[in-house]
């Protein structure tokens, strides 16, 4: 199974140039994680059937993902190997900088293992940790 659409954003200034895959390959997905910068190239979302999604911002080796089945109950992809801290982190996702709490920051690894179960299952990758919010 593949995902119906990614879509992610493209800088230039103030203006994105949002593009958009219709059932992709991985390896589309894979090089569209792989291309964020937290610069230019700063979201990849993946979009299941009707509200399921999974977002993945920021790049440069750091990255926050979340999920979601229904537009309701929402994940957050957490990293497991750092210490549990809420300091914050600024990191631009979607365009805009933001604070994150550290341990909300995953590493491009994390990043791809959630897409990819994601965009194979439908499902949480149950090897990573997620928080419900």
């Amino acid at each position: 199974m593949s995902a119906l659409a990614i879509h992610g954003d493209k800088w230039r200034g103030v203006l994105s140039d949002d593009w958009r895959v219709e059932h992709p390959s991985w390896d589309q997905l894979n090089e569209a994680i792989q291309r964020m910068d937290a610069k230019v190239y700063t979201l990849v979302t993946i979009q299941g059937p009707g509200e399921q999604h999974l977002a993945i911002g920021g790049g440069a080796g750091r990255y926050v993902v979340y999920a979601t089945f229904d537009n309701y109950e929402f994940w957050k992809l957490l990293d497991a190997t750092a210490v549990r801290t809420d300091s914050p982190v600024i990191l631009n996702a979607g365009g805009q900088e933001g604070d994150y709490p550290a341990r909300e920051i995953v590493d491009l690894i994390q990043a791809q293992t959630a897409a990819r179960s994601f965009f194979a299952r439908r499902e949480l990758d149950p090897t990573l940790s997620w928080e419900k919010q």
